[in-house]
């Protein structure tokens, strides 16, 4: 039996990417559809009546999803192969990809500092993630710090890439 993978499975697979995300929901909700129609015709059924097919919705939703996402997306001139790194993308990894390899507490808590301080005003929860890692940073607790980072790419870095990439930092 095939099994259909959960809404979940499917945002987790590719967390970085929201435009990946929407294809993968966009295919999630095809199969899906694919699976509960199971509504073709038998033996005993009468040939005249309709049945469901899912084949047009399978061919159509995607694309139609692909040109809507593709029209809202913002083009930027920062941040892919061949182009300059943004603000925030350098920044992170001029300063705090060194303090969080290295495990340098004060310099990792100092860089979470300054993240706590320039969180966008429209990113509630930023400055809280940001404030908490540096607390822990400072606290000598680094598994504490990057769970922290984690926990704020998790909940941030795909939306922040495709609505402010070339905010200045």
């Amino acid at each position: 039996m095939l099994r259909t993978p959960t809404m979940e499975t499917v945002l987790m697979t590719h967390p970085r990417s929201s435009r990946r995300s929407w294809l993968y929901l966009v295919a999630f909700s095809a199969a899906a559809l694919l699976a509960g129609c199971d509504n073709a015709p038998t033996a005993g059924k009468d040939k005249g009546a309709p049945t469901a097919t899912a084949a047009p919705a399978a061919t159509v939703a995607p694309a139609a999803a692909t040109s809507t996402a593709t029209a809202a997306e913002k083009v930027y001139d920062c941040g892919a192969k061949g182009q300059k790194l943004c603000p925030l993308q350098g920044w992170m990894k001029k300063v705090m990809a060194g303090a969080s390899s290295n495990e340098d507490g004060p310099a990792l808590a100092k860089a979470l500092t300054y993240v706590a301080d320039h969180a966008p005003p429209e990113y509630k929860g930023w400055q809280t993630i940001a404030g908490d890692g540096a607390m822990k940073a400072k606290a000598g607790d680094i598994d504490g710090a990057k769970a922290a980072c984690k926990q704020c790419h998790d909940a941030y870095k795909a939306k922040y890439k495709a609505e402010m990439r070339d905010r200045a930092f």
